[in-house]
């Protein structure tokens, strides 16, 4: 059973953030004591997902820190499984990313920095930016996007797609199409 790479995707990146709060303010206070404390940090984290005692997803972090409602996370590498649950059938890596609390598809999710997604069909994305819409149900970027699918390639700045990467819209387009 073939299941879309954002499923994993929205049981990792909870975990998953980056972006740290500075606000300059007119008052004395510096922005390190405005900034919300972390609750809990984890270095060298490795997490495990798992649905009805199936491996889903094994997500790699140098760092996890919980800020106030955000949790962000820095050296991002999902791994995703479908079909076997030794091999990766597909993965992510960013830089950092972060996410707000919540339940499931509720959370706000943004990655930062090189970004590559393969989903399981062999889809390749690589992005500046990314993020999980919770009211749309989409994932979208502003960012410059590059989408490779088998011989085809596109490019442009800006992406909406589906979670399952079957209906992928890339803004500003260019790129080459082949037979």
């Amino acid at each position: 059973m073939k299941q879309g790479v954002f499923k994993y995707i929205r049981l990792l990146l909870p975990i998953v953030a980056f972006f740290s709060i500075y606000s300059c303010g007119g008052d004395k206070t510096t922005a390190r004591e405005q900034r919300p404390q972390s609750k809990s940090t984890i270095q060298r984290a490795r997490i495990t997902f798992t649905e009805g005692g199936k491996l889903q997803a094994v997500l790699y972090a140098s760092r996890l820190e919980t800020r106030g409602e955000l949790t962000f996370g820095w050296d991002i590498d999902v791994k995703f499984f479908t079909d076997n649950d030794t091999i990766p059938d597909g993965g992510m890596i960013a830089d950092s990313g972060y996410v707000t609390e919540g339940t499931g598809r509720n959370r706000l999710v943004k990655v930062f920095g090189n970004i590559s997604l393969i989903a399981p069909d062999g889809t390749k994305l690589y992005a500046d930016s990314l993020r999980w819409n919770p009211i749309t149900g989409k994932i979208e970027s502003n960012s410059r996007v590059k989408v490779v699918r088998k011989t085809e390639m596109v490019e442009g700045i800006g992406i909406v797609s589906d979670p399952n990467f079957k209906e992928i819209r890339v803004k500003n387009v260019r790129g080459r199409l082949e037979s």
